[in-house]
């Protein structure tokens, strides 16, 4: 077998520049001060649903043990935030963990 020397093997990394001109801006996740209108709160739970429906579903089937009530579950939450029933912050991020959170206390 070959030995090499770690230190006599060149290291490239490549590094990509962002080019900031290229970037998407999507203003409505940029979090808003005061209550967050219907469209910015459909816009921010589509998001979320988007990116971390797998989240919610799974932490309703931890609870749960149930594929079909958990995905059930988290349909009704989406449902209340849409109808206004549930308030959700503007913050995506926020919105993930209240979701999260009102999914947890809803299993138990």
């Amino acid at each position: 077998m070959s030995r090499t020397n770690s230190t006599s093997i060149r290291r490239n990394r490549f590094i990509d520049f962002v080019n900031g001109e290229e970037l998407e801006f999507h203003p409505e996740l940029v979090p808003v001060d005061g209550q967050p209108s219907e469209a910015e709160t459909r816009a921010v739970l589509e998001s979320v649903i988007r990116t971390h429906r797998w989240q919610l579903v799974a932490t309703a089937k931890k609870h749960l043990r149930d594929d079909e009530q958990a995905e059930d579950l988290v349909q009704d939450l989406c449902v209340e935030v849409l109808e206004g029933q549930l308030p959700l912050p503007a913050d995506p991020t926020e919105a993930l963990v209240a979701l999260l959170l009102e999914l947890a206390e809803r299993c138990e």
